[in-house]
């Protein structure tokens, strides 16, 4: 195979993405990019945002040259009944039309499962707020190429509120954690494949941490943390968490998809 050509789908809106900026993270589009293109530094990574119909139409007239499809995180939620949502489903519902094999993370596995018949909730075990303990490889995550040279234990960057309730149909489990039984997917719609994520392989711990400072009042407010010492004590446990993670080990999973996609 030429070098690889991707689509990434960017979850957020462009307000919010101002809100990415001010707490000092890139879009996660452009995060996403990064990481693909220091394992593919060949790659040609294209952008596009669902929500702008001009960026919708253009791209897709020109889905079929694409080899994978990503769908990034966002701040989106999909019990919301709001047009940006139903955008994500819709434009997830061409790209299976299009017979593409799709890597979702968190928002990105959510709109898929969404969009293919399952369905999803707030997650009744609460949120992760920036890092998932302790997700364990099911029989068949242990056996699937996406976790090629992971351990069958792990702890890793996370961000979510919300979580996967029934699946697609045919759906094959391959990781699971105490918060989300559904951490990591791998079913079909047709001829599209996607496998998708409750984590974020593709963020590291320093970028989760900018981003639950910027939240802090906010998850007070909510009651997430009772408290700014809690927070503070959270971080500093991320802190510690981040020593213990190489970003080789973190973003295995980008690795094995790449790989996949190019065999």
């Amino acid at each position: 195979m030429n070098k690889l050509k991707l689509l990434i789908v960017e979850g957020n809106t462009k307000e919010e993405n101002v809100n990415f900026g001010n707490a000092g993270c890139v879009p996660q589009s452009q995060n996403f990019k990064k990481h693909l293109q220091k394992i593919e530094p060949n790659s040609e990574i294209d952008i596009v945002e669902p929500i702008d119909d001009n960026s919708i139409s253009k791209i897709i007239s020109s889905l079929k040259k694409y080899d994978g499809i990503v769908l990034t995180g966002s701040t989106l939620r999909l019990n919301e009944d709001i047009k940006e949502v139903k955008k994500h489903i819709e434009f997830a519902k061409i790209c299976f039309e299009h017979e593409k094999k799709i890597f979702g993370a968190c928002w990105g596995l959510q709109v898929t499962v969404m969009a293919a018949g399952g369905k999803c909730r707030v997650s009744p075990n609460g949120p992760h707020i920036g890092i998932a303990h302790d997700i364990e490889l099911t029989k068949e995550g242990k056996k699937h190429r996406i976790y090629s040279a992971k351990p069958a234990k792990f702890t890793t960057p996370a961000f979510n509120y919300d979580e996967v309730e029934i699946p697609p149909r045919d759906s094959i489990l391959l990781a699971s954690d105490k918060i989300n039984k559904f951490q990591a997917l791998h079913f079909y719609v047709g001829k599209s494949e996607i496998w998708g994520l409750q984590y974020h392989p593709e963020i590291p711990y320093d970028y989760m941490i900018k981003l639950i400072k910027q939240r802090s009042r906010g998850m007070i407010e909510k009651n997430v943390f009772k408290s700014q010492d809690l927070i503070n004590q959270h971080v500093n446990f991320i802190e510690k968490a981040k020593l213990e993670l190489s970003d080789d080990t973190r973003t295995i999973e980008l690795k094995n998809w790449l790989n996949y996609l190019k065999n």
